[in-house]
């Protein structure tokens, strides 16, 4: 159970994020202020029933028998339904989810592979290229920076991909480019319940979000 995972909904019921169930939980039991609406506190998130779109609080929820096939939370005296998606009562903002400019990145989105000659010697053996040099005006950034072994980097030298190519026939294996954001790394959802919520549109379309130099 430490493991699993909650998928978290905002108010307009778009998916926000994923959190733990121990913090889902403490979301659940949470309440704000108490208020004329909500003379006891309006709970801060509710769990969603992805069969029906039902919303319960914790109370109701918790009294709720679990299937014997499913998962459950043991207390000392009984077992709880797992909740798998919540909303939130007034988050109402999408997330500015940022894929980071960083050597980890390029070495993922290069897949670790020299975008000269295609060859994947291992990360010690390879380092990071710009396409067009610095000393050229190339800047560092998602389009101009590659991944490149240590001999086509020592090859290409101080040359622009024009002039690498004209004098070794150096090319690009592939164009370099700013990667998209993923919730989930290997890009599939973990939990079926969450598709009903989840669109591989909104996963992958591209976030705004400039890192240069």
């Amino acid at each position: 159970m430490a493991r699993r995972r909650v998928l978290v909904l905002n108010k307009s019921w778009s998916p926000v994020g994923v959190i733990s169930l121990q913090r889902a939980i403490s979301m659940l039991f949470s309440c704000y202020a108490a208020s004329k609406d909500h003379p006891t506190g309006e709970p801060k998130a509710l769990v969603v029933d992805p069969d029906n779109y039902a919303t319960f609080n914790w109370s109701d929820w918790s009294a709720m028998k679990p299937d014997n096939e499913e998962d459950v939370i043991r207390s000392a005296k009984k077992g709880f339904k797992v909740p798998e998606v919540i909303v939130l009562s007034r988050y109402d903002k999408l997330p500015n989810h940022k894929v980071t400019f960083s050597r980890r990145t390029i070495y993922k989105r290069d897949n670790y592979t020299c975008q000269y000659c295609g060859a994947t010697p291992g990360s010690e053996e390879l380092t990071i290229d710009h396409v067009t040099p610095r000393s050229k005006g190339g800047q560092t950034t998602w389009t101009n920076c590659v991944l490149a072994c240590l001999k086509c980097n020592a090859r290409k030298a101080n040359l622009d991909l024009k002039d690498a190519k004209r004098k070794f026939g150096m090319k690009l294996v592939r164009e370099p480019f700013k990667p998209k954001y993923q919730l989930f790394k290997d890009g599939g959802i973990p939990c079926n319940s969450w598709k009903k919520f989840i669109s591989a549109v909104y996963w992958n379309v591209e976030m705004q979000n400039e890192n240069a130099d």
